[in-house]
């Protein structure tokens, strides 16, 4: 696999208009030294950008007016001579030069409203979304043509970014659904079709460019990545997960998104930003700490890096960012090798979500809250869809939502069949044909909950801190009747629902009586709970909804766990394995994200730990690998310092210890 450049700049270039020559200050010698101080090994430059301008020598006439000679071809031509990769950047969903051109190609909303970025107003800036179902997709693909037969054999790969349809009310849009009999009054008929129309644009751009060269590498971006993707997923040589931190897809975004890229088959890359705000913010830096945390992460999930910058209009790059990249890539050169041809070795796999329902969020609630629950506890685990492969793994979590078509339940039957451990929250499980649970869930389907919240109580040992006092669950509910199994958490309603008429103090009203009805379940194979546990933990953060959940896991799988250790639930914990070096990747990260502006985290530095205890449960480790004729590891390292680590082999596994680290640790277990 890894034909992906590993240390890569996403090299935006959004330039409107300008009172001077564009580019007037780029000497090609400074260009090339900066990025090989830099430590970059590829840079994607843009051909054309959202303000519709295309940066070559072109008849089209959308070529930027200030440009003189061909821009981007001696970008391109230098990065070649000093070995750097240089793919090409194109805009598709916004373009200022076509909706100024043709407004009536324009997304509409159903009050006639315009789609667009940050403000949508025809006096306010920002860029205005143009609908693929009117004549634009003819002129994508006619600028797209035109890149292609114009770079040639200089042509890297292209990155398309903005691919998306918004559920659109224009003319185009209302005659196209009428005529496949669709309603254009119906917000699920217009979301529906709108994906039908992503479908099929990503489609007709692949085939625009199979048609001029057919091993061109080809990444769409839509700002996210989740089991929407499947229908074109042969179409994308690569996935490049787009993650900023310091915008809207916040810290929780990319450990979510890589375990889900990680299975689709595909190399994958993870990109962030040096700016200190969500992109392009001039004069701005993202603090050391934060950038070594996200490229390290990436590493730690087998991804190659990608830094977004954008140059400035007169063709130079600001000296302080390479400085700060350099700082970071040099310490990324010096520790891929331990990230290349990795693969995750997991012991759990988290259902996605988006099988069932799309969401407009980054990252689904009761998915982002599954995936913290298992990431601070160090559970080695993936994320899948519906279309991956259930039995590799001893447990899967079913997070809330996830209801099972015929399809889906059968596939669950099977998994179970062969020993398979379940855990699932609230709506998860529900078949849709027979609107009860499956008889392995050990519970019936008996309707909604019409209190909200309710209280739990717990048997004895299940959450030892509570002493079976009771816990407030937030959010819905559903009244299930036991029939298999242990009931080890009983409801107990509030005296009432708080309403404006009635209500006690300053939140809920306290405990009534218990009902008779579970709130929690537990057999050999299953462990179910009434409430959306991983949504509420989410949103929050009551450590006793966590650890419900991994009480049950820890149950179901009988303590094995392939990972445990001392470590603060702070920690990243990410165990691959390198088949060709014959060696195990254990990595840990201490850098944790805060809160230091209004709506906006970030790192400030890396915190050490001491004295760090770590058991691998070396025999499942194996067994899950396919290496039960190995024996025990022939070395313990450090990368970081180069040390050996002495371990002990004991029935529980291999037992070492690791002295001291400054927030970033690559251990090798080398057999």
């Amino acid at each position: 696999m890894d034909q992906l450049a590993t240390r890569q700049i996403h090299l935006d270039f959004h330039t409107p208009n300008l009172p001077f020559q564009l580019g007037k200050q780029f000497n090609k010698k400074e260009f090339q030294q900066t990025l090989v101080e830099a430590a970059v090994n590829s840079v994607t430059l843009t051909g054309r950008c959202h303000h519709g301008h295309i940066y070559y020598d072109t008849k089209m006439p959308a070529r930027h007016p200030q440009m003189q000679g061909d821009f981007l071809v001696q970008q391109i031509d230098a990065c070649h001579e000093i070995g750097i990769k240089a793919p090409v950047y194109l805009t598709v969903g916004w373009d200022a030069f076509m909706a100024d051109t043709h407004p009536e190609w324009l997304e509409r909303k159903s009050n006639g409203e315009i789609y667009g970025f940050n403000n949508y107003g025809q006096l306010e800036p920002g860029w205005k979304t143009l609908c693929f179902n009117t004549p634009y997709l003819d002129y994508l693909k006619e600028q797209i043509q035109d890149t292609m037969q114009h770079l040639a054999t200089r042509l890297d790969g292209l990155f398309f970014d903005i691919v998306w349809q918004d559920p659109c009310c224009c003319n185009s849009c209302i005659k196209k659904m009428r005529r496949q009999g669709l309603d254009p009054t119906s917000e699920t008929d217009r979301s529906t079709f709108a994906r039908e129309t992503e479908i099929f644009l990503k489609s007709q751009i692949y085939q625009t460019v199979q048609a001029i060269k057919a091993d061109c590498p080809i990444f769409f971006n839509e700002g996210n990545l989740t089991p929407a993707i499947q229908p074109n997923l042969h179409e994308y040589s690569h996935l490049e997960i787009e993650s900023l931190p310091s915008g809207e897809w916040g810290y929780q975004h990319f450990p979510t998104v890589v375990r889900y890229a990680k299975n689709l088959g595909k190399e994958y890359l993870g990109m962030t930003g040096k700016f200190h705000k969500v992109w392009a913010d001039f004069g701005s830096y993202k603090n050391k700490a934060a950038l070594e945390y996200e490229c390290f992460l990436a590493l730690a999930h087998g991804a190659k890096c990608s830094i977004g910058d954008q140059m400035y209009p007169d063709g130079t790059l600001q000296k302080a960012t390479y400085q700060l990249i350099g700082s970071v890539y040099q310490q990324v050169q010096a520790k891929e090798a331990w990230s290349l041809n990795a693969k995750a070795v997991t012991e759990i796999a988290i259902l996605h979500p988006g099988i069932v329902e799309i969401t407009n969020e980054k990252v689904d609630l009761s998915l982002a809250g599954a995936v913290n629950s298992l990431n601070e506890a160090h559970y080695q685990f993936d994320i899948i869809d519906d279309l991956m492969e259930f039995n590799q793994y001893r447990l899967l979590i079913l997070p809330d939502k996830i209801t099972l078509n015929k399809a889906l339940a059968k596939k669950i039957d099977a998994y179970l069949a062969q020993g398979g451990k379940i855990v699932a929250t609230y709506q998860s499980g529900l078949e849709i044909e027979s609107g009860d649970f499956p008889r392995s869930w050990g519970v019936s389907y008996l309707g909604e909950n019409r209190y909200i919240p309710t209280y739990g109580s717990y048997r004895q040992g299940f959450l030892e801190d509570l002493q079976q006092d009771e816990l407030v669950l937030h959010g819905p509910s559903l009244v299930v009747e036991a029939k298999d199994g242990q009931v080890i958490g009983e409801e107990i309603k509030p005296m009432y629902n708080r309403t404006y008429e009635h209500y006690f103090s300053h939140f809920q009203a306290p405990i009534d009586i218990k009902t008779g009805y579970p709130v929690a379940t537990l057999n050999k194979q299953v462990a179910y709970f009434s409430h959306p546990l991983f949504s509420i933990y989410k949103e929050q953060g009551v450590y006793y909804y966590k650890q419900l959940i991994l009480t049950a896991v820890s149950r179901l799988l009988e303590a094995k766990q392939f990972v445990k250790s001392n470590l603060p639930s702070t920690v990243d914990v990410v165990l691959n394995h390198q088949a060709a070096e014959r060696r195990f990747v254990l990595t840990l990260l201490h850098y944790i994200p805060e809160r230091r502006g209004i709506g906006l985290d970030t790192i400030e530095e890396a915190l050490p730990l001491a004295n760090s205890q770590i058991r691998l449960e070396w025999q499942g480790i194996k067994e899950q690998m396919g290496l039960l004729n190995e024996g025990n590891p022939a070395i313990i390292k450090s990368v970081t310092t180069g040390n050996e680590l002495d371990y002990q082999n004991t029935n529980q596994g291999i037992q070492f210890e690791l002295p001291y680290m400054n927030g970033h640790e690559i251990i090798e277990i080398a057999y």
